[in-house]
């Protein structure tokens, strides 16, 4: 069971996501279910002094400038148990900018591993108002959705029912170059796609490489292989 998995003492901090959350087709995405909404977002704690620790990928901030991401809700549990679960300070991951919040340090490892596998779609920004209007706007937890195993978050719940109505236009939109990987762009002037499971998010954009020797060329340097800040995005 993923539940003892996780190993959590108590699920009273748990809030269920709908199964209908989770969009395997065109139907599903047209039915119209809502996924209850989380509940408030967790107090910080006694240790705000514990400097997060940072992830492998994405692009660092400091953790005084660093926000926290998805109202300190685990992305770990969203992602593979479709559950809201607090997360604490005492168990912190920084990551492209932000400040992920885990329950326990088995989620942090879990998270540490793939990071790109649980950090929301777009840094979690709306992928339908980047699309449909050319900005990059805030999502917001109470207003989510699962699809191809990933977490989009949406201003509101418009927004939201645009997604759903049609997500295979949506999902993609912070793909870096369409899926191609930067660095064999750069040193070898070629084209060549990069496999999902090799990949890293910078500034929100998601990046893949055909192997992890691109990838951590990437990592080292991500000023030279990122496409400009202020490119369109797919």
């Amino acid at each position: 069971m993923l539940n003892q998995r996780f190993g959590l003492r108590s699920l009273s901090a748990a809030v269920t996501l709908s199964m209908c959350l989770v969009i395997t087709s065109q139907v599903d995405a047209q039915s119209g279910t809502r996924a209850p909404r989380p509940a408030q977002p967790p107090a910080s704690g006694g240790s705000q002094n514990r400097a997060p620790q940072p992830a492998a990928g994405g692009s660092q901030s400091r953790a005084a400038q660093a926000k926290i991401a998805m109202d300190g809700y685990c992305p770990v549990c969203v992602i593979d148990m479709k559950k809201w679960v607090r997360g604490t300070t005492q168990h912190q991951v920084a990551y492209d900018g932000k400040v992920y919040l885990f329950p326990g340090e088995e989620q942090k490892q879990v998270f540490l591993a793939d990071p790109a596998k649980y950090v929301p779609a777009l840094g979690g920004d709306c992928t339908v108002c980047s699309v449909n209007m050319s900005q990059r706007m805030p999502g917001k937890v109470q207003h989510a959705a699962l699809y191809g195993g990933r977490l989009y978050l949406f201003p509101g719940e418009e927004q939201k029912e645009v997604f759903r109505a049609d997500p295979a236009k949506y999902a993609n939109v912070d793909l870096a170059m369409k899926g191609l990987c930067s660095v064999c762009r750069v040193e070898m002037q070629q084209d060549v796609p990069g496999k999902p499971e090799i990949a890293t998010v910078h500034q929100g954009l998601r990046y893949l490489f055909p192997s992890d020797e691109q990838r951590q060329m990437f990592l080292a340097n991500p000023a030279k292989y990122a496409v400009p800040a202020n490119a369109p995005l797919n």
